[in-house]
């Protein structure tokens, strides 16, 4: 059995965000490569991710779970892998735009952000209020559809189910992983669906206020930001899954790795 641990992490304002933090998470990673399998979990698609690996100090991964969950591709190939998304409800993208058009403060995002299993809208601070009458109103007309809003401006509509938990979920269920494999890292509310699945969660200190209110059961919170914040997340983890082999001689202490 593989016992090696999955990070699957956000990008903007999580790993990304600062450069020289960026670079520290970049090399401590590059020491444990060969027991940690990498993700990234992103609002961006295959490409850009692809573009920021090769201008950046990001670590090249192993999979890009792109477009808010709705793809996963393989890297550095670009192949998706399996038959992901598997669409469970009605998802009718015309319908779903037009229910939308009732809404003020709500804008298209350019086309580019948009795919066949991805709606993307700018709402500039939306009232909660409005987010429950949305809700209703896509229910009303028969549309299962996951409304995803973050950073206070981001609003994605996606197909029933279909998010960055439910992709890592598939990935980690392809790939054999247990929940205790699974280390996920964010920082905004497209990032939330990951930490209701029993994984090892790491908030990082700059994070949105709806990441931050979550409960800290099996979420470490920390208080550093950007990169930094996931590298003190992941020794947190990894020092208490060592203290755990430890404490059941499966080890012999020191370096897990």
């Amino acid at each position: 059995m593989d016992n090696r641990s999955l990070l699957v992490s956000d990008l903007d304002g999580t790993l990304l965000g600062d450069d020289e933090a960026l670079d520290r998470f970049a090399e401590w990673y590059e020491t444990h490569r060969s027991s940690l399998y990498l993700a990234y979990a992103t609002g961006r698609f295959f490409d850009p991710v692809a573009a920021l690996v090769e201008s950046t100090s990001l670590p090249e991964p192993d999979v890009v779970i792109g477009g808010v969950g709705t793809e996963i591709h393989s890297y550095p190939d670009g192949e998706p892998i399996g038959d992901w998304p598997r669409c469970l409800g009605r998802w009718d993208p015309e319908g779903i735009q037009a229910v939308l058009a009732e809404f003020d403060g709500l804008e298209p995002q350019p086309g580019k952000f948009q795919t066949d299993f991805k709606l993307s809208y700018y709402g500039h601070d939306l009232d909660s209020r409005l987010l429950i009458k949305l809700r209703r109103r896509l229910a009303t007309a028969r549309y299962c559809v996951e409304v995803v809003y973050s950073s206070d401006r981001d609003l994605d509509l996606l197909p029933v189910g279909i998010n960055k938990g439910s992709a890592t979920a598939w990935l980690a269920s392809r790939w054999f992983f247990r929940p205790r494999q699974i280390l996920v890292a964010g920082d905004t509310g497209n990032d939330s669906s990951m930490f209701t699945r029993g994984y090892r969660g790491i908030v990082v200190g700059n994070a949105h206020e709806e990441l931050q209110s979550l409960p800290h059961a099996n979420i470490y919170h920390s208080e550093y930001e950007y990169a930094d914040g996931v590298l003190d997340g992941l020794q947190y983890w990894l020092a208490e899954t060592e203290d755990t082999l430890v404490a059941s001689g499966l080890t012999e202490g020191g370096n897990l790795w």
